[in-house]
């Protein structure tokens, strides 16, 4: 049997994940003060990059999650551009908002230049430029045979050739130029100028083609266009984005959007691009797309095999069922987890103060998720419907009692 060699990357002092650079650095979830500012590196690159940077387990686990002081710089220097950009984006739009942004009426118009000469030109400059290359070339790589016998008036070739390189080229150029100089240059012959209405006609069908372009590649992805928001819909502050039709707070920008998308202009974010069937979430429409059009698009797991209907199931499944992710503990009791859900359902066996209270009854829950689901029989919101005889319920176990009692031949 024939032994194939396998190296090892022996590590001496902590590795740097964002550069691979060794030395003593940094933890990256160790908070470290700079300038009167708490900083937690691995906090830092998900909240500017949305980059999780998890440790391994076992001993390489401390030495493997660490980050060097130049890429702290420039992390650093990230999250002063983003705030600027946002703390920019922030007052654009209370300016916007107060009608305090005017366009000045006198532009100053940039000389346009036809793309047609623009490329003609930059052809001939290349051309002659080639054309001068291929001869230097040619002068470099001549050679003499001294064995050769020169007849009478040849010696001046010879002294030619004897000369620098450089001299016989520029002695050359010079005779080039003056020969130029005394051959009439023929007049070049004007390009017919093009109107510009045609012009601005392609540009703007050039746009469209454009558009165009886009809306069929979302179209093959299944995706619609990105939603954006409008300056009444939110308001910023402190960096906290609040919505201004429910007052819901958010940190990112990207789950205020898909909050206002999705719960309040009730907007699709899937369409499917073999029926037109929209979606708000993706795993219902990965299940649409392989029960009725026989397309798999689920995401599968590189180890056991198991598949997903979104790529945030499968991170989870690896996370917790292969152990690759964090450990969570319980502050209160000896509860581990590699499953950042699983230990915030836990934590509620702990909790005693039923903090969330009902609008309409005043009961109280443990869970906003509780209070929720029984707000909906106050408001009447039944969203679990029955396939067969249309009856709807506010909860899923009602749903399933009803099927199991006036439907139980039908699998649900």
């Amino acid at each position: 049997m024939v032994s194939k060699e396998v190296s090892t990357w022996m590590i001496a002092k902590d590795l740097c994940r964002c550069c691979h650079a060794e030395g003593d650095f940094f933890n990256l979830a160790t908070p470290n003060t700079f300038k009167d500012r708490e900083e937690i590196y691995s906090d830092m690159l998900r909240t500017c990059f949305d980059i999780e940077i998890d440790p391994v387990p076992g001993g390489l686990c401390i030495p493997t999650y660490s980050i060097c002081s130049k890429c702290v710089v420039k992390l650093r220097e990230a999250i002063i551009f983003k705030e600027q950009v946002l703390k920019c984006e922030e007052k654009f739009y209370e300016l916007l908002t107060s009608s305090s942004i005017a366009v000045s009426t006198q532009i100053k118009k940039e000389p346009e230049m036809d793309s047609e000469d623009y490329n003609d030109d930059m052809g001939d400059d290349l051309d002659d430029e080639m054309d001068d290359y291929i001869d230097d070339m040619d002068n470099d790589t001549d050679t003499i045979d001294t064995d050769l016998k020169l007849e009478p008036g040849e010696h001046q070739i010879e002294e030619h050739l004897k000369r620098p390189l450089r001299s016989r080229i520029q002695k050359t150029t010079e005779v080039t130029k003056i020969k130029a100089a005394q051959e009439p240059k023929p007049k070049p012959k004007p390009k017919p100028k093009k109107p510009p209405k045609e012009k601005a006609v392609k540009k703007e069908e050039k746009k469209v083609k454009k558009e165009r372009k886009k809306e069929d590649n979302t179209e093959r992805k299944g995706t619609k266009p990105k939603f954006s928001l409008r300056p009444g819909d939110f308001t910023y502050n402190n960096g906290t984005y609040t919505c201004t039709l429910c007052d819901t707070p958010y940190s990112a920008i990207q789950s205020l959007r898909y909050h206002i998308r999705s719960k309040h202009y009730k907007l699709p974010k899937y369409k499917c691009q073999y029926c037109d069937q929209e979606f708000m979430t993706l795993p219902p429409f990965v299940v649409h797309k392989l029960n009725d059009h026989n397309v798999d698009e689920r995401y599968e797991c590189t180890a056991c095999q198991s598949k997903f209907n979104a790529p945030s199931q499968l991170r989870k499944h690896i996370n917790g069922f292969h152990m690759l992710g964090e450990k969570y503990k319980c502050d209160s009791c000896d509860y581990e987890t590699f499953s950042f859900e699983t230990l915030y359902k836990h934590k509620f066996k702990h909790k005693t103060v039923k903090d969330y209270h009902c609008r309409f009854c005043k009961k109280a829950f443990l869970r906003k998720a509780t209070l929720e689901l029984h707000e909906r029989i106050h408001t009447g919101d039944r969203r679990k419907v029955c396939k067969i005889c249309g009856q709807a319920f506010v909860q899923k176990a009602s749903l399933n009692y009803h099927m199991t009692k006036y439907h139980p031949n039908v699998n649900f």
